[in-house]
């Protein structure tokens, strides 16, 4: 599955975000976020790309920091 409408924070640029389940018994699914394009002046670039295992985009480690409120 591929979330849309995610913006970072840092720079205002656009966000993709990647979903996927590893194995049928998997609870939680895997995520990935990162810059569409990469700016060189993002601030948040260091703490990108987001990865981790969570039920929601925004539960992910650090999303509160580099995520946009969702609409």
């Amino acid at each position: 599955m591929i979330h849309a409408s995610l913006v970072c924070r840092g720079c205002f640029g656009t966000l993709y975000a990647v979903t996927t389940i590893c194995a049928p018994a998997a609870r939680l699914p895997t995520w990935e976020v990162d810059h569409d394009h990469t700016p060189t002046s993002c601030p948040l670039r260091p703490l990108l790309p987001l990865q981790g295992v969570a039920a929601h985009v925004y539960e992910l480690p650090e999303a509160t920091r580099v995520l946009s409120e969702p609409a």
